[in-house]
């Protein structure tokens, strides 16, 4: 069960960004910003995994599914003011198999952190 859950941990992290200073370069360019959504929006779009393997892992059917825990760090990290958008990389990207999408607080206009849901 350790394991799981370091593992689980491991993986929020990877699939997760952040920049905490000002200085910092932003997760993603502002031009990959797609859509405006809400916390129910984004949840809508990304239902979790409803199969076979919810008896052994009931949380996976939360929303984000396997990058729930991530979800809810990022929801816990929105300060008033901050947006939801969806996001995705330039279609070159995809075809070059570099491609992502997902989920991105932005504050002030500026991507602070992200989820990515999707990649290549």
């Amino acid at each position: 069960m350790r394991l799981i859950a370091a593992s689980l941990l491991a993986i929020s992290l990877c699939f997760c960004g952040m920049a905490s200073r000002a200085d910092e370069k932003p997760p993603i360019p502002k031009a990959w910003l797609d859509k405006k959504v809400s916390i129910e929006e984004a949840e809508a779009l990304h239902p979790g995994v409803h199969d076979e393997r919810v008896q052994r892992m009931p949380d996976i059917a939360k929303p984000f599914g396997f990058l729930n825990g991530a979800w809810e760090a990022l929801k816990a990290a929105m300060q008033p003011g901050d947006e939801l958008w969806t996001f995705a990389s330039p279609p070159e990207s995809w075809q070059n198999l570099a491609g992502q999408a997902g989920v991105a607080v932005v504050r002030d206009g500026t991507p602070i952190k992200i989820i990515v849901t999707r990649m290549n």
